[in-house]
């Protein structure tokens, strides 16, 4: 069983997490953050002794079951920028964004999508209890949460038969198909093929039993080189490049302008350091020019 390996690798008594396991819905610390477009989002915080078994979750389990290329988000060697590039050489954009991601995704997801994983999860998962409790140590309520470290890999093994039909779909038709969380993008050179592909989605998502997902009408959006085109938030320029975008950029100067001059606390250069690290990710032209102006001034955060 399941449990006989994490009580090994974790040294913890079999009677304390069986009593984890148990009452894992309960052992979370949940708080508002707010939304950067108004409103609020709801964090779910696990426990640090669940949090523990979710690691181990994911670094056993998880991590040996596929994702799709089409996923872009929480992989290793894909990121905002590599979702955004792909669809920049195109000259149509569609974005389309799922409402309530994270908590659409029900532990029945959890247990079917492992359970068609079971051959290459022998050495780990055993049986259906196995598959019971491992949707219980990552379910809040019989649904993930946003805030567990298991969340986002699971979301992505979740809708792999997803991303692999749109994908397959979307290059019958000559359109570019990517997934970022719950953002999906379809790109295209040709005219009139994006308002088909939104029609043929909706009916997909209307008729399909698992995940259980609807789109966000609010955040649909088509987009073309005649207009501003916005992937994950960065800018798809005419020049089909990736941009960070002026605001962005202007922000990101005047926060080294303030950094050289020592007017950052110590909570802001690390931030500060983290939007340079995101900035170089995406156009590191733009931080070796800010590099260059600055020089062994700003050396701390560049």
């Amino acid at each position: 069983m399941i449990l006989d390996r994490i009580e090994a690798d974790l040294i913890l008594s079999r009677a304390y997490l069986e009593q984890i396991v148990r009452t894992a819905t309960y052992r979370y610390k949940s708080y508002p953050i707010p939304k950067r477009t108004g409103g609020a989002r709801i964090i779910h915080h696990p426990a640090r002794e669940l949090k523990l078994l979710q690691y181990w979750v994911l670094q056993n389990v998880l991590s040996q079951v596929r994702t799709h290329e089409a996923a872009t988000a929480y992989i290793r060697k894909r990121n905002i920028g590599f979702n955004a590039a792909l669809h920049a050489p195109q000259n149509y954009l569609l974005r389309v964004d799922f409402r309530d991601f994270f908590p659409s995704v029900t532990d029945r997801d959890v247990i079917r999508v492992l359970t068609t994983q079971m051959a290459s999860l022998d050495k780990v998962l055993e049986d259906e209890t196995d598959l019971f409790v491992v949707a219980q140590i990552v379910c809040r309520g019989g649904r993930l949460t946003i805030g567990a470290p298991t969340s986002p890999t699971i979301s992505n093994v979740v809708m792999f038969e997803f991303d692999a039909e749109w994908a397959a779909a979307s290059r019958e038709r000559g359109v570019v198909y990517s997934r970022y969380a719950d953002d999906l993008y379809f790109s295209t050179n040709e005219r009139n093929v994006l308002a088909t592909i939104l029609t043929d989605l909706r009916e997909d998502l209307r008729t399909r039993q698992t995940p259980r997902l609807q789109i966000n009408e609010k955040k649909t959006a088509f987009s073309s080189r005649k207009r501003r085109r916005l992937v994950a938030g960065l800018v798809l320029t005419p020049t089909r490049s990736v941009s960070l975008g002026r605001p962005m950029r202007r922000k990101i100067k005047s926060l080294i302008y303030s950094f050289v001059r020592g007017r950052l606390t110590k909570a802001e250069v690390q931030s500060l350091k983290g939007l340079v690290s995101y900035a170089r990710s995406v156009e590191p032209t733009f931080v070796d020019s800010v590099a260059r102006k600055y020089g062994a001034a700003a050396l701390g955060v560049l």
